[in-house]
């Protein structure tokens, strides 16, 4: 059986799907959804919205206060992976929201230049770019780590219980556990408990969501860039000119300049887009991963060090995938220049090789994904960040002693 190659609308079902789940549809697609399903999904987003402040005031409450993070490094700590998380979360959710009109413009430009059938399809290749197996596990970890964190302190606060009941003969508590420090209601109750669990779990959906969210969005039309950059370098190989066929020759070039700056007017579209998010999550990426690192070697191989470690893991893969892409762009792009020079030019008339050295020269100079042009997003990007936390890792493990 023939493979059935995707369609574009497989491509954006994942980011689509990570933003309706917390209500948001992004791509304005409920028209055959019941209208009691839009309202129930509108409902939801306005308890994540008003979730999400009421954590965030209760965060800022706790820190201004400041009685119970004094004189603890422990819970410092735990504070300041929290700010750094929501922060990036913030910063993300207000980047994507301010440019979502351009986005989705962006995204219907994508859609025009998807190719139309399956013989098409099968040229572009594109079954070959759909979502890899390294991002699909990595969103996968995501959400497994997202499980943990959320329903870890639930599972030990009843496994504690149950224990007590069957070994202990003095009075049994319940020990109400939370997954984020700052504390919320003074005297914890059953009922109380359970709906501080949900607003810990509505949260806690709405800010994993968003950081995850616009990272696969951006990593969705970048692949399609990766595609199409892929293609025309195929394209470009394959061909045969001949000394005879100058006119014919030409055309084609004409056609491969033209949808090669296509691709640059979208890439630039694409790296404004994400630019000052590309920035702000290289430096709340390298914050994040330095704090729980620290955390970790403070906290040692509890539920919370361990969750946390997850959680390390977690962020880094993230961080990976979008440097995977971002690296992927790059080398894709500059394969058009290759296949240029392999493609037999020497056959070809005078006047093509000219014209086919100009293309060559501007397809040197690789499309780049960058943090407002400042840093790179590639491969060694990612290495360079993981060393530089592995450092920080050893420097505080020696300062601790441990």
């Amino acid at each position: 059986m023939t493979n059935v190659e995707r369609n574009y609308d497989d491509f954006t079902h994942v980011p689509n799907l990570i933003f309706k789940s917390m209500g948001y549809d992004f791509l304005d697609t409920p028209r055959r959804v019941p209208s009691w399903q839009r309202i129930l999904l509108r409902i939801y987003w306005i308890l994540c919205l008003l979730s999400h402040w009421y954590m965030v005031y209760y965060l800022i409450l706790r820190t201004v206060e400041w009685d119970t993070l004094a004189g603890n490094p422990t819970t410092i700590m735990r504070y300041a992976i929290v700010y750094f998380f929501v922060l990036n979360s913030d910063m993300k959710f207000i980047i994507f929201m301010h440019h979502r009109r351009r986005l989705r413009e962006l995204n219907n430009r994508m859609r025009a230049l998807y190719p139309k059938d399956d013989c098409e399809r099968r040229a572009y290749r594109v079954n070959d770019f759909y979502w890899p197996r390294i991002a699909r596990y990595g969103v996968y970890y995501y959400y497994f780590v997202v499980f943990v964190v959320v329903v870890g302190p639930i599972l030990q606060a009843t496994g504690t219980y149950i224990y007590q009941r069957f070994t202990s003969s003095s009075e049994i508590k319940f020990i109400y556990l939370s997954t984020f420090p700052m504390e919320r209601i003074k005297s914890m109750t059953p009922l109380t408990y359970a709906f501080s669990q949900a607003v810990d779990f509505v949260f806690t959906h709405f800010v994993m969501n968003i950081n995850l969210g616009t990272d696969i969005w951006m990593m969705c039309l970048c692949g399609q860039l990766c595609m199409h950059f892929a293609h025309l370098g195929r394209q470009l190989e394959a061909y045969r000119p001949n000394r005879h066929h100058q006119l014919e020759d030409c055309e084609f070039l004409v056609s491969i300049v033209r949808k090669h700056q296509l691709l640059f007017t979208l890439h630039m579209e694409l790296d404004n887009i994400f630019g000052m998010l590309m920035a702000y999550n290289l430096f709340s990426t390298a914050t994040t991963l330095c704090c729980v690192a620290f955390y970790s070697i403070l906290q040692g191989l509890n539920r919370e060090g361990f969750g946390f470690l997850l959680f390390f893991f977690s962020c880094s893969a993230q961080f990976y995938m979008v440097c995977y892409y971002g690296q992927l762009l790059i080398d894709l792009s500059q394969s058009i220049a290759l296949a240029a020079y392999i493609h037999t030019w020497y056959e070809g008339s005078p006047t093509y090789r000219k014209y086919l050295l100009l293309i060559m020269q501007r397809a040197q100079r690789p499309v780049m994904l960058s943090a407002k042009g400042v840093i790179i997003i590639s491969l060694v990007t990612f290495t360079n960040l993981m060393n530089m936390t592995y450092r920080f890792f050893a420097i505080i493990r020696r300062v601790l002693g441990k």
